[in-house]
């Protein structure tokens, strides 16, 4: 009876441990993905004196975190009352990405939460700037129009982002995203007489506040490269 009970149960656990292998495990796919902030080429053909590219891309580290970068040029003219500038360079921004979405089973959406580490090269041109006149009896056109523009080079900015975004796949390896991002300018350089007031990659520069904001729409492909 012993030996009975004893085969029995040793059958059971082999029957048990062949059930469990045989399940098969699912495995998810890390990739390396490729694609273009959609904004800045739009903002190319309806705003006047804009001209923008900027191309991303992410590396899946971990189940939710990604290592993701943008790298872009920005040439942005300002005309207003007071200034008539010109900024135009090149930035790179660094960071990682985290995914807070349960995805359900071959599903690879993304609700994340990010930030980045951005820095420029730029350069400014001042085309012209107006004269603040206290006493209006001359009469003195106030604004300067320069006939040769003042070029002001080799300046940098450097900032701090923070993202929320969402991720989806529209086709197979196909993916739109949108993401919201606050930009803290950390340390910028500058002439004595002429501020950064337009930083590409971080947009506009306030005196009042070392904050910005920033809004990326972009089309990504995805590369498989293995599952696990």
């Amino acid at each position: 009876m012993l030996k009975s009970i004893i085969s029995g149960l040793f059958l059971f656990i082999v029957c048990i441990g062949y059930g469990q292998d045989s399940i098969p495990k699912y495995t998810e796919r890390y990739s390396l993905r490729f694609g273009i902030d959609m904004s800045k080429p739009i903002r190319s053909v309806v705003e006047d004196h804009y001209k923008g590219l900027e191309l991303t891309a992410d590396y899946r580290l971990t189940h939710t975190l990604y290592l993701a970068g943008e790298i872009g040029m920005e040439n942005k003219r300002v005309v207003s009352e007071s200034l008539d500038f010109q900024t135009s360079g090149e930035y790179l921004k660094i960071g990682v990405d985290i995914n807070l979405f349960k995805n359900w089973k071959g599903m690879e959406n993304q609700l994340l939460a990010g930030f980045r580490l951005g820095k420029s090269r730029h350069k400014h041109q001042l085309h012209g700037y107006a004269v603040r006149q206290l006493n209006h009896i001359w009469k003195e056109e106030l604004y300067k129009p320069l006939s040769t523009p003042i070029h002001y080079n080799n300046l940098s900015a450097y900032w701090f982002e923070i993202l929320v975004g969402v991720k989806a796949e529209l086709l197979t390896n196909l993916y739109m995203g949108i993401s919201v991002r606050m930009n803290y300018l950390i340390n910028d350089k500058k002439v004595d007489n002429f501020n950064n007031l337009y930083v590409p990659g971080f947009n506009r520069v306030s005196d009042v506040s070392p904050w910005g904001a920033g809004l990326n729409y972009t089309i990504m492909y995805q590369f498989p490269l293995f599952r696990k």
